[in-house]
């Protein structure tokens, strides 16, 4: 997964708000995430629930892992909050086709990011937009690390 480019999550020297707390599942750096009263897992909530925080994993730069590298059960998983203009890398889901940067994206519901349903017409559900692709690209088959902009 990881490409030239995208070694990191978060942008290098960028001081975003951490959050640090155990895995209660395997967590993929660069995954959406949600704090409970007992951990950090990957975020479930659908793209229609408004009110998401965008808390993504880091990686754990701090155990010499690698952004290929997921959180176990009882790990320190690093989160931090995607904060509206920052950079970062992000997973999206298999069989996104993003054709233009500024692509709006929101949850798919396991921990990556997919396309978000922004409809024009009135009494159409909407998602909650959490991020905005900054490249072009077709995750083709596999999740995939895509570089984006906090919403």
């Amino acid at each position: 997964m990881a490409t030239a480019g995208k070694r990191t999550i978060f942008q290098d020297g960028c001081t975003l708000p951490a959050i640090e707390a155990p895995a209660t599942a395997a967590v993929r750096p660069g995954a959406l995430v949600a704090q409970s009263a007992t951990g950090i897992a990957e975020s479930a909530q659908a793209a229609t629930q408004f009110g998401a925080q965008p808390l993504f994993a880091d990686y754990n730069m701090l155990a010499a892992k690698t952004v290929d590298d997921s959180y176990a059960i009882g790990e320190n998983v690093i989160a931090r909050q995607l904060e509206s203009g920052k950079i970062a890398c992000v997973l999206v889901a298999a069989g996104q086709d993003i054709t233009a940067k500024g692509t709006p994206l929101s949850s798919n519901g396991d921990g990556t990011l997919k396309i978000a349903v922004t409809p024009a017409t009135v009494g159409t559900t909407s998602e909650q937009v959490l991020c905005y692709a900054e490249e072009i690209i077709n995750t083709g088959a596999a999740v995939a690390l895509v570089r984006v902009r906090g919403a």
